[in-house]
């Protein structure tokens, strides 16, 4: 490549370079597939190329792994180099100048490292008054009463924060950067109209969360006094946020490198505690959230099966059936795992042992079979309406990604429910659009909602983006991926794809993002048309929100419980206020 000494912006870059070429040079050489490319991903054990280059699009795709990204992305995860040496990887490779200001991270490194110092310090604090056992009785006998010894309780950094307001903050005195620091991390509380701070965690158990390095990200509490709230977190900063962390992640080192054939997902820090003290480290919990699509990348890194063991009350199941989403859309396979008796994982280890445990894991019943099971239940009760148990049902499968295992679902719900599988397809049809494309061998079978066409469109036509549509695509859509790459859009509103991509942060939302972007879709090239195929999805989704508001009503009006004449007529209204608006929108 002859040389060139243009002095380029960072967004330049992307446009002056090609990805395929440097793919070609460093790995291995692609070949041509449909408007695109294949090549052998690199990120995971392929057998077949699955990894998708768009040199249109300056961007590649594995549709297995769900790696994805552009130039900078490629060769910061493929060479491990930090996005300084990325750059300068870049600039030599292409013989291109990159002004030097370019070079800066755009992460504090100072600032994260020094909130990882702090965490450790405050963490070994902790642990040394739960270990002062004269003085700390209560916690450390709470502790053992569910099975933990002394050892495990130091080899995990259990700790106790004191029944105290000022243990964190004496510490602190007179040192104005750790105060800096511990107020950020959310340690310590100003007091509201004064300059004094007092300790956010206290007379509390306490867990520290750490990532995959072991760095402690945030601290968890468990009340051991009468506090309403049993537990609390530390608050989102820098280094942590509760939608991308699963704690126990730390504990798969101890697998020594072999990949398990599937990752439980519980509800308890304890139960993850005493899985790993019984030899079970391939365990996870999420941190008072429901699972997100940033947790179910984490997850899919590990393994593509996964058996929920969540309570078996209705929390429990609820809470699994929540989840069923976000890991299938990573097609990420799910089992349901519930225990005798009403007990959690940490109390039925404890009582029948490693291996009972093991039997019944081996034994889980896929999620959706136990969700067919639970909609029939409400439809017998007549809690719900057989139309409602198949929109129910469509909502969760749409996620499911492997057309085989979509194909069986779809079988047993026609035969459990006596609706016939030609139905059931024409809602699907009719709700979603199938995404494939034979002629671009992309290994998907994915079914676009709604959501996804707009933010397809919004992507990849810089000229359809403009604010109004945008914040009324915002103001229909729930929080999560959607709403986040629509800010991301608003913020950045005449990028091309590429250069949306590297402004991503979260390792979750960039898969969700490229997995999108590469999913073959006949987008209209005529502006019009564009135009016209966002108003009928917005309005699909506006009709859903009122299907989903009206079954929720109805749901209300069916049930045993008495509401009052009051109650019963603004439900009414309300329902026939939803009706109307439903008619004027079909």
């Amino acid at each position: 490549m002859s040389p060139n000494e243009q002095n380029l912006n960072k967004d330049d870059i992307l446009q002056k370079t090609s990805i395929k070429e440097y793919i070609d040079k460093n790995w291995s050489v692609s070949k041509k597939s449909g408007s695109g490319y294949k090549v052998l991903c690199p990120f995971h054990d392929d057998k077949s190329p699955s990894m998708h280059i768009s040199e249109d699009k300056g961007l590649y795709h594995c549709f297995v792994c769900k790696a994805g990204g552009n130039l900078v992305q490629f060769i910061k995860e493929f060479k491990n180099l930090t996005y300084p040496e990325t750059l300068e990887e870049i600039s030599n490779f292409f013989n291109i100048k990159i002004p030097k200001s370019n070079y800066k991270p755009n992460e504090d490194l100072g600032l994260q490292k020094k909130m990882y110092d702090f965490n450790n310090k405050v963490s070994q604090f902790f642990s040394r008054c739960l270990l002062d056992e004269e003085r700390n009785s209560k916690p450390m006998d709470y502790l053992k009463s569910r099975g933990f010894s002394r050892e495990d309780i130091e080899g995990n950094s259990l700790g106790f924060a004191p029944d105290s307001w000022d243990s964190i903050t004496s510490l602190l005195y007179k040192k104005k950067d750790a105060s800096s620091v511990a107020l950020s991390l959310g340690l310590i509380t100003k007091k509201e109209g004064q300059k004094s701070f007092y300790d956010f965690f206290r007379n509390r158990i306490i867990f520290p969360i750490k990532n995959r390095q072991g760095n402690i990200l945030a601290f968890a509490g468990r009340t051991i006094g009468k506090d309403k709230v049993k537990y609390i977190n530390s608050k989102e900063s820098e280094i942590f946020s509760k939608r991308r962390v699963l704690y126990g992640l730390n504990n798969f080192n101890k697998l020594n490198g072999k990949k398990p054939k599937y990752v439980f997902i519980v509800e308890g820090y304890t139960d993850v505690l005493m899985m790993n003290k019984y030899g079970l480290y391939n365990v996870v919990a999420t941190m008072g959230t429901s699972l997100t699509l940033e947790h179910a990348s984490e997850v899919k890194k590990i393994s593509n099966k996964v058996i929920l063991c969540y309570d078996s009350d209705t929390a429990g199941i609820d809470s699994s059936f929540k989840n069923i989403e976000p890991l299938y859309q990573f097609g990420i396979e799910i089992f349901s795992l519930r225990l005798d008796s009403g007990l959690d994982p940490c109390s039925y280890l404890e009582r029948h042992g490693r291996e009972k445990f093991i039997d019944l894991a081996k034994k889980s019943s896929s999620i959706i079979d136990e969700y067919m099971d639970y909609l029939k239940d409400k439809l017998i009760e007549k809690e719900i309406s057989i139309n409602e148990a198949l929109d129910s049902f469509v909502s969760k499968i749409r996620y499911v990604q492997d057309y085989i295992q979509r194909d069986k679902f779809i079988n047993k719900f026609a035969a459990s429910f006596s609706i016939s599988k030609v139905k059931i397809e024409s809602i699907i049809n009719k709700e979603f659009i199938r995404a494939d494309s034979p002629k671009q061998s992309i290994p998907t079978n994915r079914i676009l909602s709604p959501e996804d066409i707009i933010l397809k469109v919004f992507v990849e036509f810089p000229d359809s983006r403009d604010s109004k549509s945008i914040n009324k695509y915002i103001s229909i859509i729930s929080p999560g991926f959607y709403k986040e790459m629509s800010k991301i859009l608003l913020e950045n509103i005449e990028d091309e794809a590429s250069l949306i991509i590297g402004k991503i942060q979260d390792s979750g939302m960039n898969a969700m993002f490229s997995d999108l972007i590469f999913i073959p879709f006949d987008v209209p090239v005529e502006l019009s048309a564009r135009v016209k195929l966002i108003k009928d999805c917005i309005r699909k989704i506006e009709l859903n929100l009122i299907k989903d508001s009206k079954r929720l009503i109805n749901l209300k009006l069916s049930k045993d419980v008495q509401i009052s004449d009051e109650e019963e007529i603004e439900l009414l209204n309300d329902l026939k206020n939803l009706i109307e608006e439903e008619k004027a929108l079909t």
